[in-house]
């Protein structure tokens, strides 16, 4: 008969699981020896990844997950509780990756006492590993039916709005035979949206004077993007693109990028698309005499408690399902208006082609302010076009939004309360996508705190190599702001195993970043420490350098829905 670690292989593998990211520990030793067998035997199965910390074992399964669309498995063998994966975890849950993290117990079982009652799972209210983040959580120590309470959890982790699950699978249970193999439970289709909310949120766009549209995660589907691209050139409304995917190709007319303050205080319909916070990181809160609209698979966002935005129409669904249909109900509304339509478009994409223009002046600027943008400029231009970019630039951010142009599906950005996730994503993206090249873009700050020796380790036992760029402002910054020994990105990339290369000017990038690519394919990890001048506290909000002719000191005043 087959163990139940040679079953949950099996059930792995079934679930569309590729990689399998695996703690070092005696909780796992039945999960890899079972690997071993189903390798010896010549059956598919997940690739182990040994990961020697937990938080790269969840970062990396988060990138995985971006680039794959795949559900992850992680299996962490620390009893509950003793864990360190909070931050990483909450990133992942608001992010919806759908992810089981099967971690070590303590156990009850007792295979001298078959006849005990059995116990249903019980989700954990307790603290414990992962209590707050989780959508879902099973005890297997006395489940009568562990395979169906393990399927179950990857089907609560799949079906939307995705998430985390956790399943405290005790090392005794691992060992112990299976009668029967469990049958995948599918999870169900994503909701579709309420035809007479989205013919309402219709009317509203088509009668705003200054129609606003903020995208946050809809290029997680690629073929979203231009159903978005559609929409706003239909309305005429210009895009502030969050960026945590790339939403509106770079170069559209009218993508506004971060450099919208005006756009956002004029704006009398602000359409929500994915949204995750209730504000623009860089421009503020959004302004109370618009009327705020919503498409999100998840509107409530009751895991955020400062979400209390007054929104006047918002619908459940994925985006991908509504945006086609939001498209439909505004061309029969928007035929009487063409001509309005029509002349406010000309007007914001001949505003914005000056903030364009602005971005192409900073990227051919020798000023040291611009410096960020020029070098970031030179590194779009060079990186082959397939390569998939994971940034996480906390400091000085607004270089990486003007100047990564990158293609959708390409690019990847995450905030999370724990910075590091980039290089540990990265990881995962390359084991995803492992034909293209990986380059994770960090901060020194996030760089010094990405645990990188355990990422690279990780990377080069796996055989998925890849690069990293650090925007270095440690210099520039002095030594009371943390430029000593235990910030020097240098000193770290060469203990941690990594090949080095310092650039500071834009003539250094093309070769530089050609040799550093060229080593990560010879298998290993490169690093391209980029020694900046220091950013200043408005650089990110910073609009451009010509004044925005769509501001006037007017006032508009809140309507009221018809």
């Amino acid at each position: 008969m087959r163990t139940a670690a040679a079953e949950l292989v099996t059930m792995l593998q079934d679930e569309g699981v590729g990689h399998l990211f695996v703690n070092h520990g005696m909780n796992t030793a039945p999960l890899r020896a079972a690997l071993a067998d189903a390798d010896a035997a010549g059956l598919p199965h997940p690739q182990p990844v040994l990961c020697v910390h937990e938080h790269v074992a969840l970062s990396a399964a988060h990138g995985h997950h971006l680039v794959s669309d795949a559900p992850q498995a992680i299996m962490v063998h620390v009893d509950d509780g003793q864990l360190k994966l909070e931050s990483v975890a909450e990133h992942a849950q608001r992010s919806r990756v759908p992810i089981t993290v099967f971690y070590g117990s303590g156990g009850c079982w007792n295979d001298a006492m078959p006849q005990a009652p059995t116990l249903p799972p019980q989700v954990k209210s307790e603290p414990g590993l992962l209590a707050t983040t989780s959508k879902w959580a099973a005890d297997l120590t006395c489940a009568d039916e562990p395979g169906a309470l393990l399927r179950r959890a990857f089907q609560i982790a799949r079906t939307a709005p995705a998430g985390l699950s956790r399943v405290a699978l005790p090392i005794e249970l691992l060992g112990m035979p299976v009668c029967e193999p469990s049958r995948r439970l599918p999870p169900p289709r994503p909701p579709a949206p309420d035809l007479a909310a989205l013919d309402e949120m219709a009317a509203l766009l088509a009668t705003a004077e200054w129609p606003l549209i903020i995208a946050g995660r809809v290029g997680r589907h690629v073929a979203s993007v231009q159903h978005l691209a559609r929409l706003a050139e239909m309305l005429g409304a210009p895009v502030v693109d969050i960026r945590n995917n790339v939403n509106l190709p770079p170069d559209h007319p009218l993508n506004a990028g971060r450099d919208a303050r005006d756009l956002l205080e004029r704006a009398d319909a602000i359409l929500l698309l994915d949204v995750d916070v209730p504000c623009v990181p860089g421009l503020g809160a959004l302004p109370q005499r618009a009327w705020l609209l919503q498409i999100d698979i998840d509107c409530l966002k009751a895991d955020w408690p400062g979400w209390t935005c007054p929104i006047e129409v918002a619908v459940t669904a994925d985006t991908e399902l509504a945006l086609p249909q939001l498209i439909t109900l505004l061309g029969d509304r928007l035929d009487a208006r063409r001509r309005r339509v029509q002349e406010r478009r000309t007007r914001i994409e001949r505003s914005l082609r000056r903030v364009h223009e602005s971005w192409r002046e900073r990227a051919t600027s020798r000023a040291p302010e611009d410096r960020a943008d020029a070098i970031l400029a030179e590194i779009n231009r060079w990186l082959p076009g397939d390569a998939i970019v994971v940034e996480e630039v906390v400091v000085g951010f607004g270089p990486t939004i003007r100047q990564l142009q990158r293609q959708p599906g390409h690019l990847f950005r995450g905030r999370t309360p724990c910075p590091g996730w980039s290089i540990d994503a990265a990881l995962g993206a390359q084991l995803g996508r492992p034909a293209q090249p990986v380059v994770a873009l960090c901060d020194d700050g996030a760089f010094a705190a990405a645990l990188p020796s355990a990422a690279f380790w990780s990377a080069h036992r796996a055989g998925a190599p890849f690069l990293t760029v650090v925007l270095d402002r440690r210099d520039a910054r002095g030594p009371e702001q943390g430029a000593d020994g235990e910030q020097d990105v240098a000193a770290i990339a060469r203990a941690s195993g990594a090949e080095l290369e310092v650039v500071s000017t834009p003539g250094q990038v093309a070769e530089t970043l050609e040799r550093l690519l060229a080593a990560t394919r010879d298998g290993v990890c490169t690093v391209m420490d980029v020694r900046l001048p220091g950013v200043q506290a408005s650089d990110d909000a910073r609009p451009s350098r010509r004044r925005n002719p769509l501001t006037t000191a007017s006032t508009i005043t809140k309507r009221q829905p018809a």
